[in-house]
């Protein structure tokens, strides 16, 4: 026999008992993310990747100028979604928001930039004329999106000129055309999600950027807990530095709370790959658009000295490698005297 559907036997309120259509209509109207959460037969008709698509283009795609003009069209985000109807109030929290939900992964974010990208190629290349052969790769950008490890991550905080760079003209019988052909580049970021036009001097803070995800640029969203916890996976990572760069890890720069108890965590337990891969990553806080790396404080050098082995620990060895420019004199001497010492943790 198979397993009991859990909804057979549970009573169904009036609301619950609205054709899934009716429940989905309500659910894209108000944006309400907590009423799926209020039943099980309600999760359940609102658990559907089409509506999820959906929110993920309504709250993460580009705010720039360039999207104002035809890019929003109904077989993209369809009525009675509509992008410019967000305040930049309730975009931050709905971004937040949904990273936080569990169907919210980096599969599904990996999927909803392919497609994002081939509309916006699609909507912004009009009048663009690519050589053939260049012109068949647009047409199926997937096998760049397999192999992310060679894409621009902007480990720094600062993004190249592109992963994949195409020249074109502009179309004879455009009207923006002259007798003087006028060359664009295209530009796509792979692993951001992002595609750009620009003319060839240009560079990609100069002009339109079209992004997914997006942040807010008043105040953006909150990089979820879910990437910044056990078992710090490399698909955790991959998440992650999506985010890092645009979501905010702390909510103040100095005090840097959030960051400082996970890394007291990270010591506590002993865990060296993820704390050594954090120190090697840029994030920004919300009260500063400017990402800088992962916060040390002089606590975090004495939990070091009190949790760790002594002589060859290795969370000294890689805050001396990685951080050896920040740290003050005696911060340095400290380490590197407990580096031949021994010690355990209190």
């Amino acid at each position: 026999m198979g397993r009991p559907d859990p909804l057979v036997d549970y009573p169904s309120s009036r609301i619950e008992s609205l054709p899934v259509e009716i429940l989905q209509l309500i659910f894209l109207y108000s944006l309400e993310v907590n009423f799926p959460r209020a039943s099980p037969r309600l999760g359940h008709a609102l658990s559907n990747q089409l509506l999820y698509t959906w929110l993920v283009r309504l709250v993460f795609s580009s705010t720039n100028p360039g999207s104002r003009e035809g890019f929003f069209t109904p077989d993209f985000l369809p009525p009675p979604l509509d992008f410019w109807a967000l305040e930049w109030q309730q975009r931050q929290h709905l971004q937040t928001t949904l990273l936080a939900c569990r169907w919210c992964t980096l599969p599904l974010l990996r999927r909803c930039q392919r497609e994002y990208i081939a509309h916006a190629i699609r909507r912004k290349c009009a009048g663009l004329v690519f050589h053939p052969d260049d012109q068949a790769a647009l047409a199926d950008l997937r096998p760049h999106f397999k192999n992310l490890s060679e894409c621009d991550r902007a480990a720094d905080g600062h993004r190249g000129k592109g992963d994949l760079i195409i020249p074109a003209r502009l179309d004879e019988g455009c009207p923006r055309s002259s007798s003087r052909s006028v060359d664009r580049k295209l530009a796509i970021w792979f692993h951001f999600g992002a595609v750009q036009i620009r003319e060839p001097h240009e560079v990609y803070y100069e002009n339109d950027l079209f992004r997914l995800p997006c942040s807010v640029v008043i105040g953006p969203g909150r990089i979820p807990d879910k990437v910044l916890r056990a078992p710090w996976s490399p698909e955790q990572f991959e998440f992650l530095q999506l985010l890092a760069a645009d979501f905010y890890l702390d909510e103040d720069e100095v005090a840097a709370d959030r960051s400082s108890d996970i890394t007291h965590r990270l010591i506590r337990k002993r865990a060296i790959e993820p704390f050594r891969r954090l120190l090697r990553m840029h994030f920004r806080a919300a009260n500063c658009r400017v990402p800088a790396r992962w916060p040390l404080r002089s606590s975090h050098y004495s939990l070091v000295r009190r949790c760790g082995t002594g002589a060859g620990d290795p969370f000294a060895a890689v805050i001396l490698d990685e951080r050896w420019d920040d740290l003050s004199a005696e911060a340095k001497q400290d380490l590197l005297r407990y580096l031949e010492s021994t010690s355990s943790c209190a």
